[in-house]
């Protein structure tokens, strides 16, 4: 039997609760501090503050006591973001350890922390996962389909989550990338305020699909450099979420963008409280400006807050169209590393393609260098990457200046380990050097290794 704690009582908490109790082998006790909603799920097997016409599962049952919450291995976290702190710190003396922690709450801790590494700090001989996706409460609440992104760090949530959700019309698709999950669950209220507001004004499917195209190429960039991987943005937790958030009028942030779109709204950041406005802040905040460049649709959102006229105005010939941006930076690359992985992909989001000048063998011997793989072995590696477009060899030091022309380059990038030294080539394209990263490199690894 699994013994499953749900933290609130609200829509979604109630929703996930009566759809979890379709598993014969799960028992259920909804936790809230509301006590009229306890005693009215004990008493009537209804949640009338939050679902009046609805009877529950007769299994479900609810707690007022917090300090029972140690009888549970497995708890959901259903309460909103905002809570999630105070619970953790008034509660965590009771939550066992390894006990099987789901986030559901769709949000951040703080503007650099999300909610699961938040958790994981307080609790960290607990195991904390995430599950977000495409899903209403009311339509979960009736039985619906419905699928979730699971977002997991050991293979026994893994086998634990997939044993609670048996034929309970629940549907997962799986990630590694937690971080990612958590802020995907949040960048696409950004955009779903700008479906909104273009679906009102404009009114057309195609304009629709353009923004929402692009939407779709900002949110991957957004991730990245957060430190998420943007193959999960093709899960339910992204392209899913995205798609529900923003084309669906159950949603708060899309009805935010529909009043903006009809003049109905002038919005005022400290009155409204949406994780579409939390996360504008927090992108602003934490991106750097030459990501920010490329991100043509959130600055005009951004912009829209920030002068508070509620228009977003976007230039759809200057301003959506944009062309190629080419990125070329050199190396060897020899027994290929994170810190190799973390510059290449840093190099990629910067632009929309990748080459890489790769040094030969013979190049290698005139710099003092020795690899432990040889050019071709070290060019198939760079080539598996879905981030390298293209690898040109490096003969000599002075072939650059050729290269930069050659291949219509736009930005050149080195680690910051060489800052200065190729500003002559400032004439031709954008320069930039990107710090290192830190505790790694391929001389410490020969040093391991020997």
């Amino acid at each position: 039997m699994n013994k499953i704690a749900v933290i609130g009582a609200g829509q979604f908490g109630t929703a996930v609760s009566n759809c979890l109790l379709s598993n014969k082998e799960n028992e259920v006790k909804l936790f809230s501090s509301n006590k009229n909603k306890v005693k009215d799920i004990n008493n009537n097997n209804k949640n009338s503050l939050v679902y009046p016409n609805f009877t529950l599962n007769s299994s479900l049952t609810a707690e007022l006591n917090l300090t029972k919450i140690g009888e549970y291995k497995i708890i959901f976290l259903a309460i909103p973001s905002f809570e999630i702190s105070e619970f953790i710190v008034n509660n965590k003396k009771y939550i066992s350890d390894d006990t099987l922690i789901i986030n559901l709450a769709k949000g951040l801790i703080s503007e650099d922390k999300t909610i699961v590494e938040y958790i994981s700090d307080e609790l960290p001989f607990c195991d904390i996962s995430t599950m977000k996706g495409p899903t209403f409460a009311i339509e979960l609440l009736n039985k619906a389909n419905s699928i979730f992104t699971f977002g997991y760090s050991s293979t026994k949530s893994y086998k634990k989550i997939c044993t609670i959700t048996a034929n309970t019309g629940i549907y997962l698709d799986f990630s590694n990338d937690v971080v990612g999950v958590e802020y995907l669950s949040v960048l696409k209220n950004i955009y779903a305020i700008l479906i909104g507001y273009i679906d009102a004004k404009y009114n057309s499917s195609n304009t629709r699909f353009l923004v929402l195209t692009k939407s779709f190429r900002e949110i991957k960039i957004l991730l990245k450099e957060l430190g998420g991987d943007t193959e999960t943005v093709d899960l339910a937790c992204g392209f899913g979420d995205l798609g529900l958030t923003a084309l669906n009028d159950l949603s708060r942030n899309r009805t935010l963008g529909l009043m903006m779109g009809k003049g109905f709204v002038i919005p005022d950041s400290n009155n409204i409280v949406l994780e579409g406005l939390k996360a504008i802040t927090m992108v602003s905040k934490f991106i750097p400006q030459k990501i920010l460049d490329r991100l043509p649709l959130f600055f005009r959102i951004k912009e829209a807050f920030e002068e508070k006229n509620g228009i977003i105005d976007i230039n759809f010939d200057d301003f959506i169209m944009q062309g190629e941006k080419r990125v070329i930076t050199y190396g060897t690359f020899d027994l290929l590393h994170y810190g190799h992985l973390e510059i290449l992909s840093r190099a990629k989001n910067l632009g929309t393609e990748l080459i890489v000048g790769l040094s030969t063998d013979e190049f290698n011997e005139i710099k003092g260098k020795k690899s432990v793989h040889d050019f071709e072995k070290r060019k198939e590696f760079l080539e598996s990457l879905s981030y390298v477009s293209k690898v040109i060899p490096e003969y000599d030091w002075n072939q650059k200046e050729k290269d930069v022309l050659e291949n219509n380059i736009d930005l050149f990038v080195m680690g910051d380990d060489w800052k200065g030294k190729f500003d002559f080539l400032k004439k031709y394209c954008e320069v930039d050097y990107l710090s290192r990263t830190k505790g790694i490199s391929t001389t410490l690894l020969k040093k391991n290794l020997l």
